[in-house]
């Protein structure tokens, strides 16, 4: 069968179903997003985009207030849980709210986390995102947008820039033979979960290239953004705050991580 690498696939992902997956599925799936995360990038992409932000905020507020993140479609909270690692070891204070809509992931995550009080497990919608406006300082997405349409995608972005007073910072994966093919290669041997095999090639091609990233900014009218380009085949992009949101960033730093 030929793929077409073209445009994004609109098929739907395993996981995109709620009632899916048992518990125990569940279990295998997320260690397995987690070994994924680790070995292909997905965790150190959106960490190196993520700590110089973090680091300017925690010293702007010299301690006297918690760096506020919420991460979405947050999975086991394992970048969660590795960014506040770091934090830890940088003496920053953070606070971190992981939201995922499916309850057993929630309850996966909540134990998990047990070690980190600094997260809170939240089940929730980023359609609907349980945030006051200018509710946090940064918001992430990382490898959780492409389970949505281009117009969703922009209306999300839309909504979410009137909530932060940083930024949006985003990691999803870029379209390309190359990381499809060799996903398939990759989880072919060792994967034990359906979905993960099911879905991880799926994912690639419901990523994106550069010009359906621009596409989706336009349409959010989003002018000012970064974009870079990170192995393993993803895109990091961060979007900041709206221009009527207070940013508690120096001018420029766009332009530094």
């Amino acid at each position: 069968m030929r793929i077409d690498f073209s445009k994004r696939s609109t098929e739907p992902e395993i996981i995109d179903d709620p009632n899916r997956l048992s518990h125990a599925e569940w279990l295998v799936t997320l260690q397995e997003l987690r070994m994924v995360n680790r070995w292909l990038g997905g965790t150190s992409a959106i960490l190196r985009a993520l700590k110089p932000l973090v680091q300017e905020i925690a010293q702007r507020e010299e301690g006297k207030k918690a760096v506020e993140v919420v991460d979405f479609g947050s999975g086991s909270a394992d970048i969660a849980a590795a960014l506040v690692r770091w934090a830890r070891r940088k003496g920053y204070p953070i606070r971190v709210l992981a939201v995922d809509f499916n309850s057993l992931v929630c309850e996966i995550a909540q134990q998990q986390s047990r070690r980190f009080p600094e997260i809170t497990i939240l089940q929730g919608d980023v359609r609907k995102p349980p945030l006051r406006e200018v509710g946090c300082d940064l918001v992430l997405c990382s490898a959780f947008l492409h389970h949505f349409t281009n117009q969703e995608i922009s209306k999300i972005l839309g909504d979410l820039r009137l909530r932060t007073r940083v930024g949006i910072l985003i990691s999803d994966l870029h379209r390309h033979p190359l990381a499809y093919f060799g996903i398939r290669l990759l989880l072919a041997p060792f994967s034990r979960s359906e979905a993960v095999r099911h879905d991880g090639p799926l994912s690639v091609l419901k990523g994106f290239g550069r010009h359906d990233i621009r596409t989706i900014l336009d349409s959010a009218a989003i002018a000012q953004s970064k974009v870079k380009w990170c192995w393993a085949f993803r895109y990091v992009v961060f979007i900041p705050a709206a221009p009527s949101c207070h940013s508690v960033l120096a001018p420029g730093r766009i332009a530094n991580w």
